[in-house]
């Protein structure tokens, strides 16, 4: 059991805390488990997600205890939230800069050869054939026994590979830039 598992039933009790434990653990998680040890009496190392969900089972009192906490110390909680909300929009940018840079590639491949990168559209299109060739198989086939692991681990780094080109081609970043292209050519006339 980890945090995130706790995450659901502790925001029931403390919405805040319960969303600071369902996000991704990081520097914020510190704070919330001492917050946690010292409202139940309890060690940091005895602060564990089996400890607090065991308490939450059977001691009724515990989910006061989690309103008390969050009541005492919310501003402090809901700023690890924004925090980590900030955290995430910086790991979205990277993402979208990522992509972004790829776009320029290809339009500095253009522009320097005249020719688009076929080797772009050929990787794109066989491993949107393979997922979709892969999940109807996976509905008509059964799969031999022992090899569900292996099938569905391959299964998931095609499903990782699709999205990446669906969020290349049609991601709302693409969208964006085609909104920003029309903007810009619809001035000129």
């Amino acid at each position: 059991m980890d945090w995130k598992d706790v995450a659901g039933t502790v925001a029931k009790a403390a919405p805040i805390l319960g969303t600071i434990l369902g996000g991704p653990v990081g520097g914020a998680i510190g704070g919330v488990v001492a917050m946690l040890s010292s409202a139940f009496g309890l060690t940091p190392e005895q602060t564990t997600p089996d400890k607090i969900n065991q308490l939450l089972v059977s001691d009724p009192s515990a989910a006061i205890k989690l309103a008390e906490i969050e009541a005492a110390n919310k501003i402090e909680l809901q700023k690890l939230v924004i925090e980590m909300e900030r955290l995430e929009l910086q790991r979205q940018q990277a993402e979208f800069a990522d992509t972004d840079s790829a776009r320029a590639r290809e339009k500095a491949v253009v522009a320097a050869t005249g020719k688009i990168d076929l080797n772009l559209y050929v990787l794109s299109w066989v491993i949107v054939l393979g997922f979709f060739g892969l999940t109807g198989m996976l509905m008509k086939i059964p799969l031999p026994a022992g090899q569900n692991e292996v099938v569905f681990m391959l299964f998931g780094g095609l499903v990782s590979a699709f999205s990446t080109v669906i969020g290349y081609f049609f991601g709302s970043s693409r969208g964006s830039q085609l909104k920003t292209q029309a903007l810009a050519t619809s001035g000129k006339k």
